[in-house]
Parts: structure tokens; C-alpha cells; sequence
């Protein structure tokens, strides 16, 4: 099975420490977060890599090569331009029509998932796409009030966490998906919508272990704490 790893991203959030290096490569107790996820995935059996590059590319591909050192295989897809999450792929229909499924996963995806269950998970349902889901909560800092059709109120909750399901960048998809796919889409916003309205099989697969996306300086600090902690 291939995986494709979006690191084209120019990490706007993280700014200024993403003007001197990519995001993918901020070290997690010494290695890169790109690393962590190519290595996490070989564990797995998954050991075909493409990884699409843009701003500050050329680092990661420097830093990678083409996979040997982590006993893997890398090839790149560079992008002259931002072409959506989903909008990447486009240039890679050829290489990834041939695969009976494959993974996509953000560059910035610090996880411990089980790909196993996950992969076994997307095919047991023939899914056309299946997303990593993990429940979050966000504290509510007032109180939540429910009304009936006369205002009356029938419920209050004082500073409630309101739970739900988040999805992550992580993506078993099958090779159908790539026929509704053009350069600007974004899975988000375009794509999976798109599968929801036309009734496609497109399913949630949700899990309890790590996952951080190190979108913000404090989750970055986060998953560093935890690899110094776990990790070697």
C-alpha cells in the first residue's frame, strides 16, 4: 500500500519559526515530525511513499532522499503553486489508480493510530473514503440554555464541555475517489461534501490514541513533551 504525505503547506500558524524551515521538519526529540510519520506507517507494512512538496521542499527532500536510509521508498510531487489538499493528488491518478486503497496523512499528523485496524476498518465497509475521526471537547465558558417552541426553558447547563467528533488529515481512500478530484480542491470543503450529497460510501473510523495536529506553537510543544517523553 502507498501513502501519500501532504507537506506542501507553508505553516502560517507556526510563523516566524516556519520562515527558516518547513513545518514536516520540527524535530520531535530529534526527529522530524515527517520522520516520526514515515516511521509509524513501515510498522505497518506501508513502505511506498509519495510526498508533495512546495514551500521550503527542497529541505525535506534533502533531508529524505529517496526513503533508503528509513528503509523505505520516497518519490516527490512538487507543487509550483497551492493546489487544495485534495487538488494534489490530481497529478497523481496515474500512480495511484493502480492501488486498491491508499493512505493520505498531513505532514503535521503527530499519531500513534493503529493503520491496521483502520485499513481493515475501510475495506470491511467498502468504503470509498474513511477519516480518522477523535473525540474533542470544547469548554463553553457560559451557560447553555435549551427552550421549547415558548421559550420556556426546559434545560441549563452552567460552563458545559460540548463534545464532538474532529476529523483528522488521515484519509484511507479508494482509487474511485480520484475521479471527482480537480487541481484547488480541498477534501473538506469540495470533495467529501460532494460524496455525501451523491450517497457514497464515505465512513468514520474513530480512535483513541495519539493525535496532534501541530498546526499552533502550543500543540507543537505538546507532542515535543510527549516524544521526549515516549519516544526514542
Amino acid at each position: 500500500m502507498k501513502a501519500v504525505i501532504l507537506a506542501g503547506g507553508k505553516g502560517t500558524r507556526l510563523r516566524p519559526l516556519t520562515y527558516a524551515i518547513p513545518k514536516p521538519l520540527f524535530p520531535l526529540n530529534k526527529k522530524p515530525i515527517i520522520e516520526r510519520i514515515i516511521l509509524h506507517l513501515k510498522e505497518y507494512g506501508i513502505d511506498e511513499f509519495i510526498i508533495t512538496i512546495g514551500y521550503l521542499g527542497y529541505q525535506i527532500r534533502n533531508y529524505l532522499g529517496d526513503g533508503s536510509k528509513l528503509g523505505v521508498s520516497i518519490e516527490y510531487e512538487e507543487e509550483k503553486e497551492a493546489l487544495g489538499t485534495a487538488g494534489c493528488l490530481y497529478n497523481l491518478k496515474d500512480k495511484l489508480k493502480k492501488e486498491k486503497s491508499f493512505i493520505v496523512i498531513g505532514g503535521d499528523n503527530f499519531t500513534n493510530i493503529n493503520m491496521h485496524t483502520f485499513i481493515e476498518f475501510h475495506k470491511a465497509k467498502k468504503a470509498i473514503v474513511t477519516i480518522a475521526l477523535i473525540e474533542m471537547s470544547i469548554p463553553v465558558d457560559l451557560g447553555v440554555v435549551k427552550l421549547d417552541e415558548t421559550n420556556l426553558i426546559k434545560k441549563y447547563e452552567e460552563k458545559p464541555n460540548f463534545k464532538y467528533l474532529g476529523g483528522t488529515l488521515i484519509f484511507c481512500l479508494s482509487p474511485e475517489v480520484l475521479d471527482y478530484i480537480k487541481k484547488g480542491d480541498d477534501f473538506a470543503k469540495n470533495i467529501f461534501p460532494k460524496l455525501i450529497n451523491e450517497e457514497k460510501k464515505i465512513y468514520g473510523f474513530v480512535f483513541e490514541d495519539l493525535w496532534i495536529d501541530i498546526g499552533k506553537l502550543e500543540e507543537y510543544e505538546k507532542a515535543h513533551r510527549f516524544a521526549e517523553k515516549n519516544l526514542s
